[in-house]
């Protein structure tokens, strides 16, 4: 949920893959499936009960990141955890009727990635204002969160991305994942595998890849005796 990339493959393929900078109490070691609203949905589970991606067997994929243009200061109480507003997510129909309909009054600030067959959008929350963003679907993106990077560190995370990315002839899920590997190896602090005392760091990598058959794929970081998790999705 901290360093996120929207990356378009072939036609209408795409990843869309997640770093999760969180506290290691926090990691999920499963993926797990439910139905809302007729749709079944697949998400690595937090332990709190939500998520920061999730995707459904009718190809729609949704992704967040905390924060939303600057670091904020928190006013607790939140009505609803960001984590379960993703899963609120696939009660409405389309992205569309979400972003008009959702009451977001008390949700804490996010950025939130979605694709659906009919829209892609970057999606920031300010605790005030709906900020909405069309994105082109040939085109990649990446970003970081805002709670904790600074200007100047996603900036730099930004670099790091395209010379990783620049290295890369043929790209694939796989070589996305190296990616997010890979960005800032030397700087423990704001790398893409990043750890500031323990206390917060790089606990998993997701990817939902998005194809005729989809795939959720879960690689938790925390326990290197866990193999990668991964959900082929029929839609």
């Amino acid at each position: 949920m901290c360093l996120v990339s929207y990356i378009p493959l072939s036609g209408n393929e795409y990843c869309i893959t997640s770093n999760r900078d969180e506290a290691p109490t926090r990691a999920a070691y499963q993926i797990q499936e439910d139905t809302v609203a007729d749709q079944k949905v697949y998400y690595p589970a937090d332990t709190l009960g939500g998520s920061w991606i999730v995707c459904s067997e009718n190809k729609r994929s949704v992704c967040l990141l905390n924060g939303a243009f600057i670091r904020h200061e928190r006013q607790l109480p939140y009505r609803m955890s960001r984590g379960i507003m993703m899963k609120e997510f696939f009660k409405f129909s389309n992205a569309v009727d979400f972003l008009e309909g959702f009451d977001f009054r008390r949700i804490e600030p996010f950025t939130m990635v979605i694709a659906e067959p009919l829209y892609l959008f970057e999606f920031r929350w300010d605790s005030e204002i709906k900020h909405i963003k069309t994105l082109q679907r040939d085109q990649t993106y990446v970003w970081s969160s805002s709670t904790l990077y600074d200007v100047d560190a996603i900036e730099k995370r930004q670099d790091w991305f395209n010379e990783e990315l620049d290295k890369v002839d043929n790209l694939s899920p796989e070589l996305i994942v190296n990616i997010h590997k890979a960005g800032g190896a030397k700087d423990r602090s704001i790398g893409f595998l990043m750890n500031w005392e323990d206390r917060v760091r790089t606990i998993s990598i997701s990817q939902i890849h998005s194809a005729d058959q989809s795939q959720l794929l879960h690689i938790p970081l925390e326990d290197t005796s866990i193999e990668p998790l991964s959900k082929t999705i029929y839609g």
